[in-house]
């Protein structure tokens, strides 16, 4: 015996009070293949028209979806739902590995500026051992009837006083 329901679409299973003949954001989203979010937005704009479930949803018509969004074919949406918002693309995983590179020189490099701190503190303290070992300097006074002439006699010995260097302060 055949039993007819009460009411001729049965109802979601996903408990949102809409039937068949309409979508929910994200059954439209995936199937214009867009996101959400860019559905939502064209209800907000007004350039697709949805009204609002019962639970604050949306009920979607297919036939406005398309209008706005054309329909993808099924690879698409298969390829599109396989690398999901979170796969990053080449350009993300060519950035990573370059990132990954960088960071493995820079800490090459820190290890290097390292070794080279402790080498230059090495001879540092060498240096210093080497002058305390030293004997201090001698320091000889000048003995009286030096050869080394005096301020006044280089200037009588040499001539003329020199000429200063701006033209009104000249005195020669």
């Amino acid at each position: 015996m055949l039993t007819v329901p009460s009411t001729p679409f049965p109802k979601h299973s996903s408990g949102t009070g809409h039937n068949m003949t309409t979508l929910s954001l994200r059954e439209a989203a995936e199937q214009a293949g867009v996101s959400k979010s860019t559905v939502f937005r064209a209800i907000q704009s007004g350039r697709m028209s949805a009204p609002r479930t019962d639970d604050g949803g949306f009920a979607i018509d297919p036939a406005e979806l398309f209008r706005v969004y054309p329909p993808k074919s099924a690879a698409e949406r298969v390829a599109s739902h396989s690398k999901g918002h979170d796969a990053p693309d080449s350009d993300t995983v060519a950035l990573l590995i370059r990132n990954v590179q960088l960071e493995a020189e820079l800490n090459g490099l820190r290890a290097m500026a390292e070794e080279l701190r402790r080498s230059r503190d090495k001879w540092e303290e060498q240096a210093e051992r080497l002058v305390r070992q030293l004997a201090p300097p001698v320091i000889v006074p000048p003995s009286p009837a030096s050869t080394v002439p005096s301020v006044s006699n280089v200037r009588t010995n040499s001539g003329p006083a020199p000429r200063g260097w701006w033209p009104f302060r000249r005195t020669g």
